[in-house]
């Protein structure tokens, strides 16, 4: 007589942690799954149900990087105290683990372009553009945190567009920050040569970061 074979499970169970439902945003236990070389979450709320999210595509690389943890630096004060835990405070708490190695400063939502992939989900029917006064004292929170802070990334909707898109550049030369980079479609930079000359002026610690979606006219 065959005993039964048991079967093996598709995936290797590689740990547990905690995510956030979907639906809800509440903490949920999580166990973490690797899967044809993939990595994902399976999260379980009592609510929702199970959901499946993938990390990464790429198992092998996903952990190597764990090999790459070292202790976080702290930053030399907090914005935010310690409310409701993490990942619910917004900023950062006494509880986070690392200071801010890259600060990204949103200068507007207007943009001209309309991309459906868009984190900001900037257009050119949004308007808005945070003004020079308040730029600066998020500039001086920043200072005030880090010290000399590494990088700080101007983005946006388009930054390019922003009627005092360089008195912002100059707010950030006059404070200890080492690099800044701007965060850009490149519209503005191909068809605005009197920009293009003053952006050059400013060139020093200064990159372009630009966007590039494809060499095809239709893509979407």
């Amino acid at each position: 007589m065959n005993a039964p074979l048991r079967k093996s499970r598709p995936y290797i169970f590689w740990g547990q942690t905690q995510s956030l439902c979907e639906t809800c945003l509440k903490l949920v236990p999580t166990k973490i799954q690797i899967l044809d070389n993939e990595v994902w979450y399976e999260k379980r709320c009592r609510e929702h149900g199970v959901q499946s999210t993938l990390v990464s595509t790429d198992a092998a690389y996903w952990r190597l990087c764990k090999d790459f943890i070292k202790p976080g630096d702290r930053p030399l004060q907090f914005q935010q105290r310690t409310e409701f835990g993490c990942p619910y405070d917004c900023g950062l708490c006494a509880d986070h683990e690392q200071h801010s190695c890259l600060a990204l400063i949103e200068i507007t939502e207007h943009c001209n372009l309309t991309c459906p992939v868009c984190f900001a989900e900037s257009s050119p029917v949004r308007t808005k553009f945070t003004p020079l006064a308040t730029i600066e004292k998020m500039l001086d929170a920043l200072v005030a945190s880090e010290g000399e802070p590494d990088l700080v990334q101007i983005s946006g909707g388009e930054p390019t567009l922003h009627p005092d898109f360089f008195e912002i550049l100059d707010a950030v030369r006059a404070r200890p920050i080492r690099h800044v980079m701007i965060n850009t479609n490149g519209l503005r930079i191909a068809r605005d040569k009197d920009f293009v000359a003053r952006l050059a002026e400013n060139r020093r610690g200064l990159e372009v970061y630009l966007q590039f979606d494809s060499l095809q006219r239709d893509a979407p």
